[in-house]
């Protein structure tokens, strides 16, 4: 039986309240992992840049969603020109 991490829905509730409308933000997303919060909002964002340092959740998060930059990278790696997004998001992530 698969674990859902968030059975209550807190998280869909919390990005609504702070994020209502994703519709043409440019993304940054840390922690992605295997894209399972990329795929709310990854259709009508502006662009995504997902990133994880686990190899093999961000293959999956390409595989599932080859529209979205998925970078295999750590925050601390990560090279981004200035005001290249709107909004940054993390969950589950430290």
């Amino acid at each position: 039986m698969a674990v859902r991490e968030d059975p209550e829905y807190n998280e869909d509730r919390a990005l609504a309240r702070l994020i209502p409308s994703f519709r043409g933000l440019r993304v940054l997303e840390i922690g992605a992992g295997d894209g399972r919060i990329t795929r709310k909002f990854a259709d009508v964002a502006s662009s995504v840049i997902a990133i994880d340092p686990k190899v093999e959740d961000i293959a999956a998060l390409r595989a599932a969603l080859p529209r979205v930059d998925a970078r295999p990278v750590g925050i601390g790696d990560l090279q981004l020109t200035r005001r290249s997004v709107d909004v940054a998001i993390f969950s589950w992530s430290l």
